[in-house]
């Protein structure tokens, strides 16, 4: 607890702002930038958000600096087959080629049934994906490639906080039906009793299941209770959560075969929006079922990866059925570890970030994944404002109301700009997009 009243003072008078303040008897510091977090003893990769930790650093309590090392590029052991087949193909060929099945899932929605294959010996993945495609003509096959959290635990030299949208108290109070797909999640912290959470864990067959400590932090920004010491953006939405992640040799992953999965579940609950704080390479399979969310009317948001300035393009955000995110601090500059490129379409607050630990209480935080939930959040209560328009009426809407960062107009730092929260639009309703006039 912090012993500073005007701390205290000025915390409240900034959730009173926001309209958080009612009943809270402990305020994020994150909220104020007080407070300095402590760097995670796995380091900087991309899973480090993700690591078991037991509760983290208390607010205003410095710790020693650590440097960041590179992010982690996740790459299987042994690089496996991500096949989709059609009602009338089935493995025969492949598995008398020397290819062995690993799991399979029917997909309604693909119409179809995966499988993951490991390849026989000799064989890489280029060449097997040829030899597939004569085995079995017209199936769908891809590496099974491997995506990550996209989060770092702050250093004291990243941290820094915001509260800069304009998120207003009223769209707290709106009870949109959300999905996520993450991490393990701990259902019993403190920030989630009692909220409208349901979790769904994808079979991972004989893989260990990641932590818990990504999910969380993500759960907890988007339906935290108010009356604890982590907030949420809309603790009364119904929040359906996907658990894909497994735990490799060098962190935390979830493969395209598991991504499929947790995607089509939620196509099946029927939510407006899906949030994917989670990074990896293009593949072909994992896109089929994306565009198919598209195509029924769901909306998705993921974070654009914190592979650098210069890093490739980070998928599933740079597919175009896709609201890609990027994270900016309190002085409105971007992220250091963000991606950029021409799919980066907004910016909102991603740096030292307050939000839940994995066992209790709370840690700063930094990454795009902390910045795609407010985007999500606000995307979720802007399809309850507007039902009848479509997805892409909607995101035109966030676009056209964000406000401009970095060179003028549109750019690949920040997109079209910070996300204004709802109901903070000034833009007269004429300055909106069309979606054929962009």
């Amino acid at each position: 607890m912090d012993s500073d009243p005007r701390q205290k003072t000025t915390r409240r008078a900034l959730l009173r702002r926001i309209g958080l303040a009612s009943g809270l008897a402990y305020v994020a510091p994150s909220l104020t930038g007080l407070g300095i977090a402590r760097a995670s003893s796995s380091g900087g990769s991309g899973a480090s958000g993700a690591s078991r930790d037991s509760g983290g650093s208390r607010p205003g309590q410095p710790r020693p600096r650590r440097s960041q090392p590179p992010r982690r590029v996740a790459v299987p052991a042994r690089p496996e087959i991500l096949i989709l087949l059609g009602p009338e193909q089935n493995l025969t060929p492949a598995l008398a080629a020397g290819y062995t099945l690993l799991a399979e899932a029917e997909t309604a929605a693909l119409s179809g049934r995966l499988a993951r294959l490991s390849l026989p010996q000799g064989r890489t993945v280029d060449t097997a994906l040829v030899e597939l495609a004569g085995l079995i003509p017209g199936a769908l096959a891809d590496q099974n490639h491997l995506y990550t959290p996209d989060d770092f635990t702050c250093t004291a030299e990243d941290c820094a906080a915001q509260a800069m949208i304009g998120w207003s108290g009223w769209p707290s109070a709106m009870a949109p039906k959300i999905g996520m797909i993450d991490t393990g999640i701990n259902v019993d912290h403190p920030a989630l009793i009692g909220q409208k959470l349901t979790v769904h864990q994808i079979d991972l067959a004989d893989r260990d299941a990641a932590g818990r400590a990504h999910g969380t932090a993500i759960a907890a920004l988007l339906i935290g209770t108010v009356t604890g010491r982590v907030p949420g953006l809309l603790p009364f939405a119904d929040l359906i959560a996907v658990e894909v992640f497994h735990q490799d040799a060098g962190g935390e992953v979830a493969d395209a075969f598991a991504l499929i999965q947790g995607l089509e579940l939620l196509l099946a609950e029927g939510v407006s929006v899906i949030n994917m704080s989670f990074s990896g390479p293009a593949n072909a399979v994992l896109e089929r079922m994306v565009v198919r969310a598209d195509v029924a009317g769901i909306a998705m948001v993921a974070a654009a990866g914190n592979g650098g300035p210069g890093a490739a393009p980070a998928y599933p955000a740079a597919w175009a059925q896709v609201i890609a995110v990027t994270a900016v601090d309190s002085a409105e500059q971007p992220y250091r570890q963000a991606n950029r490129g021409p799919y980066v379409m907004l910016a909102a607050p991603g740096v030292s970030l307050w939000t839940a630990a994995s066992i209790s209480g709370g840690r700063l935080r930094s990454g795009t994944s902390y910045a795609a939930p407010f985007v999500t959040a606000a995307l979720a209560v802007e399809r309850l404002r507007t039902p009848d328009l479509a997805v892409p009426e909607v995101t035109q809407r966030l676009f056209a109301c964000a406000r401009d960062l970095g060179e003028a107009g549109f750019d690949t730092t920040f997109g079209h700009g910070l996300l204004t929260a709802p109901g903070q639009c000034t833009r007269d309703k004429s300055e909106f997009f069309t979606i054929s006039g962009e």
